[in-house]
């Protein structure tokens, strides 16, 4: 029942707002959520690139390695990232820790919600003694360039896209941040390598 003072054209609405203080690592059960989850986050990239972002084998696969944390709210999971510590990622090297696969529901990016993941992200790649935090992101998505370089991140080097079909010439532009204050970005080892 309304509120006698809401009229007959407002209508009360509630928004529900509230999404977690902390994030939990994935767990199986959350293969189905999260495979959804990637592939809204991901679909605009539909227009360059054909099929899903993601299957629910690649998800329970990674969520078995433990690589996944996700943020949850009330009807699931708002947000999920990907991360790998130094020296589990093939190609990059040892001291290098990588995040992919951010996602934020479509209808809650723009809170802030991705820049707390990464943020989650940056904290455990410390935490493992990692001195650089590196992702990639594809080259057609200008606006993931800027957002990234204002976290801090800088463009490394590129990489070609071969795992997926696509309908536009693209690749992968390498980023990468240093973690330790006032260090240089080791870029030797696989890092930007073409």
């Amino acid at each position: 029942m309304l509120p006698e003072d809401v009229g007959r054209i407002c209508y009360l609405i509630i928004v529900e707002t509230s999404i977690a203080t902390s994030v939990r690592r994935a767990l199986l059960s959350d293969t189905d959520a999260l495979t959804e989850l990637v592939n809204r986050a991901y679909a605009i990239e539909s227009s360059f690139l054909e099929g899903d972002r993601t299957t629910a084998d690649e998800i329970a696969a990674l969520i078995r390695s433990g690589g996944f944390f996700v943020l949850e709210y009330a009807r699931g999971i708002a947000a999920a990232v990907l991360f790998q510590g130094p020296g589990q990622r093939e190609g990059t090297p040892p001291s290098h820790a990588y995040f992919g696969m951010l996602s934020v529901l479509p209808e809650l990016q723009g809170q802030g919600i991705g820049r707390r993941l990464v943020q989650v992200a940056e904290a455990m790649a410390e935490a493992t003694g990692a001195t650089s935090m590196s992702l990639r992101i594809i080259n057609l998505r200008e606006e993931l360039s800027r957002w990234y370089q204002r976290l801090g991140y800088r463009e490394v080097g590129t990489a070609p896209l071969n795992h997926r079909r696509v309908k536009r010439p693209c690749h992968f532009i390498e980023m990468a941040k240093f973690l330790a204050p006032g260090g240089p970005l080791d870029t030797g080892g696989g890092i930007g390598a073409s």
